[in-house]
């Protein structure tokens, strides 16, 4: 097993396993593209994270040939596949402001943090995967959709993980909307306007994933597939938050392998129904 596949497997069941329905290359491709975004999120999300550290790691991806093994193998990557090198750096710097950023006063800002850390990875995706060339913009206007929700999905199942960093993603402005106090999240436990908030960051979640699905016709048909599943499954996290009474303080959502495997036949005919619709 490569290094780049066991950071995936350790870390995110719900994208492996969607990775098992890609070709090999277009899998290690994945892999490596996923250890490269989980080392940059570690260096800003560990105990000793900092900038310093941060910044060190973009100077070495910079160069030809990176000294870390995972950022060569990735640099490899983004030479075979083009993957334009604006998307790796937007998101070292999406990394960068978790150091640096206290607080997200609206949803406006909270998505362009979303684009940085999460979008940008369903950009460099679909060069790996492949998408029909003359369908280029369109293909970037979903793939930022996708980025967005999945990044918000996870944001709402990390509240409480987030708060012991010291970090609060979820937009200030509905904070005032719903009357529930910003600066003392023991206050939100049990509250029925918090709850309320976090229905709010789930509708917007979910009406992303729809919009998104409509981007998959312009993916080759194996990686939207891939791509997908992944759509689906994480999207059910979000009925798991909601099936927890939106307790994220003590209850961690997540989909049990039983309930992807459940979910395939479902998700295999949205696709193709779905990838049938362009012209």
């Amino acid at each position: 097993m490569s290094t780049a596949e066991k950071i995936i497997k350790a870390n995110s069941q719900s994208f492996y396993f969607a990775s098992q329905f890609l070709p090999p290359k277009a899998k290690e491709a994945i892999w490596s593209l996923y250890a490269f975004c989980r080392l940059t999120d570690d260096l800003a999300d560990n105990p000793n994270a900092s900038l310093d550290k941060l910044l060190a790691w973009e100077l070495d991806f910079k160069q030809n040939c990176p000294q870390n093994e995972i950022l060569a193998e990735f640099k490899q990557i983004i030479n075979k596949y083009k993957i334009p090198m604006q998307y790796p750096l937007d998101l070292i710097t999406g990394c960068k402001s978790d150091l640096t950023h206290k607080q997200y006063n609206s949803f406006a800002e909270l998505a362009e943090y979303c684009y940085q850390v999460a979008s940008t990875v369903g950009l460099m995706s679909a060069y790996i995967l492949g998408f029909k060339q003359d369908y280029k913009t369109e293909m970037e206007t979903y793939a930022i959709k996708a980025g967005i929700a999945l990044q918000l999905t996870n944001i709402i199942r990390d509240i409480n993980e987030d708060l012991q960093r010291n970090r609060i993603y979820l937009p200030k402005a509905d904070f005032e909307v719903f009357n529930c106090n910003y600066q003392n999240p023991i206050s939100w436990h049990q509250n029925d306007n918090f709850k309320q908030l976090v229905n709010l960051q789930i509708q917007r979640a979910r009406l992303l994933y729809a919009e998104s699905w409509a981007g998959l016709k312009y993916l080759k048909p194996i990686g939207g597939l891939s791509i997908a599943i992944a759509l689906g499954v994480y999207e059910n996290i979000l009925n798991a938050v909601e099936n927890n009474d939106y307790d994220v303080f003590n209850q961690r959502a997540f989909v049990s392998f039983p309930k992807k495997v459940f979910l395939l036949p479902y998700l295999f005919f949205k696709f193709f129904l779905n990838a049938t619709k362009l012209r």
